[in-house]
């Protein structure tokens, strides 16, 4: 049950056209060697640096040799042109499919100043009639005092957590929900932190002992509610309290847990990782490994964890050059990633945008919006069977991330949907309340070492990967998902 190809018994008809076809692995490794003449070009992003400086190189040889070899010169001079017309064919392509706005991001960004409203100006940012900014400054300054006389023993407590803990202070800055100019203001009156002492069903309690309904659910993590994450920690604390942190050697849990991930999701191989940006990141580097290219696409809106080799603009820094944001949903990105093939060593896929989440990364600044519905994912898994395709037909090794692991349903996004991806990249929920990734895929893409060439190797390494705590969880979360008193908790959620 571990090969990639699929379950013992025969695909539906939907999964067939959705999977590579009887020999087509083959074609996608022979399509790999026929373009590795043109992969691993840096910079080779929306407006492709790279061959920006080879048709540079190619003139200036041409005009270094016109005096002594003026044939070679008029031969470098026709493949310049010639390169110069496929170059503006391409480009003319990535515009019409690749999403650039954020690529200008980290550029603008050193340039735009801190401005915060004052508390005068706050109230009268739409300029209303001076009655209705009153009333406003008053409701708030009523809000305010409410919420410091309901939570006075998290005060002090919050103060030191956001003068020291800067992940903290960074998610609760309002960042990702408010523009910046209203969040001084915002941040003077409301802490939003929460300082919890304990957690129950559903709810959350606070120092101060009141009660909150959790409808976070822990970024996902807490997919299986508090109650029954609480056994699955148990569970990896009785393992842990029986090997201890014993890294290097591995329980034989962690063999069970394999057995059940490709049971589960029919894929080869397994490799463990502490998060899900980090299984994303090895994700990728396997496939730019095994592909020899440098491009990563993702589509527009979808979250890929906070690596800035795959965020999609406010907020990273680093110019990207090797990502490409396309449009998603778009006939001219499948187009686009036939054309530009050689230089593309995966598409990076966020399943859950088939439920209508746009707007999920942090490419633009507002709230997201949500189209959820049947017809949505019934679109949705129209246009991952395309993109399934053209990976296919391509040579392009085709990436989920399923980083929420089972929210789409004990097997995921490729029993929802019907598609299975080349690599698959889980996370949260799978460690049973533990930090934890995972990547599955076959072992042509799944091989550290290039067999052929030995000085070739992709060091993708962790210590804690064999985490006995991490496995004895994620081994009690795996049981459930795969026992039959799981089958009714997933279909009540569909």
């Amino acid at each position: 049950f571990g090969s990639s190809r699929g379950p013992p018994h025969p695909p539906s008809p939907a999964r067939r056209t959705a999977r590579a076809p009887p020999g087509g692995w083959t074609r996608t490794r022979k399509r790999a060697r026929s373009t590795r003449g043109q992969q691993r070009v840096e910079g080779m992003g929306v407006f492709m640096e790279g061959r920006i400086k080879l048709l540079g190189t190619v003139y200036v040889a041409s005009w270094a040799l016109k005096g002594g070899m003026p044939f070679v010169s008029t031969v470098l001079q026709g493949a310049g042109l010639a390169y110069l017309g496929w170059y503006a064919f391409l480009l003319f392509k990535t515009l019409q499919a690749a999403v650039v706005a954020p690529v200008f991001w980290g550029f603008i960004g050193k340039f735009v100043v801190s401005r915060y409203l004052t508390r005068q100006e706050f109230f009268r940012a739409d300029s209303p009639p001076e009655d209705v900014a009153t009333k406003r400054e008053a409701g708030l300054k009523r809000l305010e005092e409410s919420w410091r006389a309901r939570w006075p023993k998290a005060a002090d407590l919050q103060k030191y957590l956001k003068k020291h803990f800067s992940d903290l202070r960074f998610k609760a800055s309002g960042f990702e929900s408010m523009y910046p100019i209203f969040q001084e203001v915002v941040n003077e009156a409301l802490d939003p932190i929460t300082i919890v002492q304990s957690t129950e069903g559903c709810e959350v309690t606070d120092t101060s002992g009141e009660k909150f309904l959790d409808a976070s659910g822990a970024y996902g993590v807490n997919f299986f509610g508090y109650t029954r994450s609480k056994e699955f920690l148990a569970a990896g604390q009785r393992l842990a309290a029986e090997v201890g942190p014993c890294l290097g050697p591995v329980h034989p849990v962690v063999a069970e847990n394999i057995e059940m991930l490709l049971k589960i999701f029919r894929k080869e191989e397994v490799s463990f990782h502490m998060s899900g940006t980090e299984a994303v990141m090895s994700a990728v580097y396997q496939a730019r490994f095994h592909t020899q290219r440098n491009v990563t696409a993702v589509f527009q809106g979808a979250y890929h964890g906070w690596w800035d080799g795959v965020m999609q603009g406010a907020g990273n820094d680093r110019f990207a050059g090797d990502c490409l944001i396309l449009k998603d949903q778009c006939q001219e990105s499948l187009d686009l990633l036939r054309f530009r093939a050689g230089d593309i060593a995966c598409v990076l896929v966020n399943p859950i945008q088939g439920f209508g989440w746009k707007n999920a990364g942090t490419n633009k600044l507002g709230t997201p919006k949500v189209d959820a519905g049947a017809s949505s994912m019934e679109k949705f898994k129209k246009w991952l069977c395309q993109v399934r395709e053209t990976c296919t037909s391509t040579g392009i090794p085709l990436i989920f991330d399923e980083t929420w692991a089972f929210h789409l349903g004990p097997a995921g996004a490729q029993e929802l949907y019907g598609v299975d991806p080349d690599l698959l990249v889980l996370g949260k929920s799978l460690g049973g309340g533990h930090a934890c990734g995972a990547v599955l895929g076959p072992s042509r893409l799944m091989e550290r070492r290039d067999p052929k060439r030995p000085m070739r190797v992709n060091f993708v390494v962790g210590t804690f990967k064999g985490n006995p705590v991490v496995m004895g969880s994620m081994n009690a979360a795996l049981k459930f998902v795969t026992s039959p008193e799981a089958k009714p908790v997933f279909t009540g959620f569909k």
